[in-house]
């Protein structure tokens, strides 16, 4: 009895029983099958997911987590098409899991001689969009493919570049410099989206190639103009514009693309072409015209402060438009917050006040005495001050805004303001008071009655509403 219960023990004994009944040591082959069968069915599944409109995030994310973490230890259940497609699929639904991210790499280092072309452009691509850099595999894939760049066709191009620009990594090797000399060899099959991708992508690089920009140039002009859509066409002239590659027949032709389709451009569409033009001092009069006309007429509040700014500064440069633009621009500006603006933005449009013939001495003395802090330094002037001044808070800043204010009743009373430049009055008394509000207290009844007028409705209007 106990020599059975011994030999029941023995370990080696265990196995063959366990074997016999299908236990752990039978079944080691079978669990390998199915944990690989769920890796590739969880890759399945985010794949499907991202064709799905709306998909659930959560659930993505979860299924992302899961495939992370049995990845490497399913290596060779994945194929080259496999990874590509999962890396789409993460792009498409914003997972950036870096774990998987890293595995998926991990997978291209090992197998890159055999990875199709198209998919060592897809996957850093992919990467790219994501925001995620991984420089052993970018610097690998541009070693690789810079030796085989004869055989990339324009998307191939497109997607590679517009990886290394976005995360603003430059390849080591001659990559951009293969691309582009087998861009010469197929100018005429990049298309109009592509034509946009490659040459801003060079130029965020500052790689500005003149192979490039001459092969995609004649690309340009051999490409239907309805292939292009408008923010494609202001890319190209930015990339022209960084790179300051002179082509005004070039530029011209692309102008000439946009004459009719002025209302489909973006208010950051708007400020870029008008720079780029401004940059390479070339000149599309009927765009112009139709660029003017646009400004003029619609609500700039949409347009960002340095686009605002950006704008008429390069208007005024190439002296574009009249005082209607003018008035529209700078009395949108004149609304904008102090705290919102930046020395840059600044002296732009100081610079376009200067070159325009626009000039408001309201506007200027809000930016000049109060968004400059100028009136920090009214002490240095050594001004004598009236006995009616008071002793507290900041005298000769005060008095220098009494100043002002005092000219400007005695410009309003020679001819009364407009409209636009009541709101500029208007700017300059709101700004002073939120910066100096205990000085605009101790300002003369008189000063701060015009003061007081500024914000009042005028007679006009309460008589056109009486009247109705």
């Amino acid at each position: 009895m106990h020599g059975v219960t011994r030999f029941a023990a023995n370990p080696v004994v265990r196995t063959v029983q366990r074997a016999l009944q299908g236990g752990p040591s039978a079944g080691k082959s079978k669990a390998t099958s199915c944990q690989k069968e769920r890796a590739l069915d969880l890759s399945r599944k985010l794949v499907e997911l991202a064709r799905r409109r709306g998909s659930d995030k959560a659930a993505a994310a979860n299924i992302a987590h899961a495939l992370a973490r049995s990845f490497k230890s399913e290596f060779s259940t994945f194929q080259a098409q496999d990874v590509v497609q999962l890396a789409t699929a993460l792009q498409k639904l914003r997972q950036k899991n870096v774990m998987l991210l890293d595995a998926m790499a991990s997978h291209v280092l090992r197998g890159i001689v055999a990875y199709p072309l198209y998919a060592l452009c897809n996957i850093p691509n992919c990467f790219a969009r994501l925001g995620y850099l991984h420089r052993q595999l970018m610097d690998a894939v541009a070693s690789h493919v810079s030796e085989r760049a004869d055989k990339l066709t324009p998307v191939d191009i497109a997607s590679l570049v517009f990886a290394y620009a976005e995360l603003a990594h430059h390849p080591r090797s001659n990559l951009l410099e293969a691309c582009a000399e087998q861009l010469q060899n197929c100018y005429l099959e990049v298309g109009g989206p592509n034509c946009a991708i490659i040459l801003n992508s060079y130029s965020r690089l500052s790689e500005c190639n003149p192979t490039v920009f001459y092969s995609l140039s004649r690309s340009v002009v051999h490409t239907p103009p309805e292939s292009f859509e408008v923010h494609h066409i202001s890319l190209i002239m930015n990339a022209y514009a960084k790179c300051a590659v002179r082509k005004s027949q070039t530029m011209n032709v692309l102008g000439d693309f946009l004459t009719e389709r002025v209302h489909e451009l973006s208010p950051q569409n708007v400020s870029n072409i008008v720079h780029a033009f401004s940059r390479l001092s070339c000149y599309n009069v009927q765009l112009f015209q139709n660029l003017v006309t646009r400004v003029a007429s619609e609500d700039l509040k949409a347009y960002k402060l340095y686009e605002l700014g950006v704008l008429c500064h390069n208007l005024a440069k190439l002296k574009s438009g009249g005082p209607t633009v003018y008035n529209a621009m700078f009395g949108e500006l004149a609304t904008r917050p102090p705290e919102a603006w930046e020395p840059k933005a600044v002296a732009q449009v100081l610079d376009a006040l200067r070159r325009s013939t626009f000039r408001h001495e309201a506007l200027l003395a809000s930016w000049c005495l109060i968004e400059l802090d100028a009136l920090d330094r009214a002490k240095d002037l050594k001004q004598e001050l009236p006995d009616d001044e008071p002793e507290q808070g900041f005298p000769e800043a005060r008095y220098a805004m009494r100043r002002v204010f005092e000219l400007l009743e005695g410009l309003d009373q020679a001819e009364p303001f407009t409209p636009t430049q009541r709101c500029h009055v208007q700017q300059l008394i709101r700004a002073y008071r939120y910066r100096y509000e205990l000085d605009f207290g101790l300002l003369p009844q008189k000063v701060k009655s015009f003061c007081k007028v500024q914000f009042d409705v005028s007679s006009s209007v309460v008589s056109a509403v009486a009247w109705t």
